[in-house]
């Protein structure tokens, strides 16, 4: 057994090839910035492998370190959705403004960005929906009310069920790179003059993310009281459905119309 002396430990080396492994304990809580302890090697030494693995109740921010390691790739993709919010709000097709589809979009981006998707092609086809009379066959109109309101069911089904998901489980943070997921994080450094290079990590508590997302699952309810008169509106424009009775009532006024 080696003993540390003033924070050094000497290994005596043999030739031929061994295998040493060094563990110890320090104190200290995972704060905001978790960094991987300072390691001095004073030897020449290559192909280092860090590992960071945080408790399951820390969510993951950023990440620093060598080039080699986990990128957090949700910035990057809530940046886009900014962008696409912005695009969205511009157009008077449906009641959302820019702060609504801002809003939606954040509350998706650690759940499913399909989902999203979903909600987003729900409210313009509602849209476009609106703006169309019943017209055609009865039974092409019947199935492609059909088909909006299966559609409806899609979305609304995506909306509710991110609220639970949320609540309960744990954000996808879209961690990638070199073998990381989730909490559990690694770098490569091809190799060092001495010192192991240090990775550090930017983390908030889960309950940080939960009450966000409380938050968001009550503005989303108040906002769907306000969206769905105008989604049945929308579905409902002109009529619902066509029966049989409808339609020879629509022969008869043309008939008459001619007479």
């Amino acid at each position: 057994n080696l003993r540390a002396d003033q924070g050094r430990v000497l290994i005596p080396l043999v030739p031929g090839s061994q295998g040493v492994t060094v563990a110890w304990q320090q104190d200290g809580d995972v704060g905001l910035i978790t960094r991987t302890p300072a390691v001095d090697l004073y030897a020449r030494a290559s192909n280092l492998d860090l590992e960071l693995t945080l408790p399951g109740d820390r969510g993951v921010l950023l990440t620093r370190g060598p080039r080699v390691g986990p990128a957090v790739l949700l910035w990057g993709e809530v940046l886009v959705m900014i962008l696409v919010a912005w695009g969205l709000g511009r157009t008077t097709r449906t009641p959302l403004k820019f702060r609504h589809w801002l809003l939606l979009g954040l509350g998706f981006s650690t759940v499913s960005w399909s989902a999203f998707l979903v909600v987003v092609v729900w409210l313009f086809v509602m849209a476009w929906r609106g703006g169309r009379q019943a017209e055609g066959p009865r039974w092409k109109f019947n199935l492609r009310q059909a088909a909006l309101a299966g559609l409806t069911v899609a979305a609304l089904g995506a909306l509710v069920s991110a609220i639970p998901f949320g609540l309960l489980g744990e954000p996808d943070m879209h961690i990638a790179g070199n073998n990381s997921y989730g909490n559990h994080l690694r770098w490569f450094a091809d190799s060092s003059d001495g010192p192991i290079p240090q990775a550090s990590v930017v983390s908030i508590p889960l309950w940080w993310y939960k009450g966000a997302m409380l938050a968001w699952a009550l503005w989303l309810s108040g906002a769907l009281m306000r969206w769905l008169p105008w989604v049945w509106k929308c579905l409902s424009a002109d009529r619902f459905w066509m029966g049989k009775v409808a339609v020879a009532a629509k022969v008869d006024k043309d008939a008459d119309a001619d007479s």
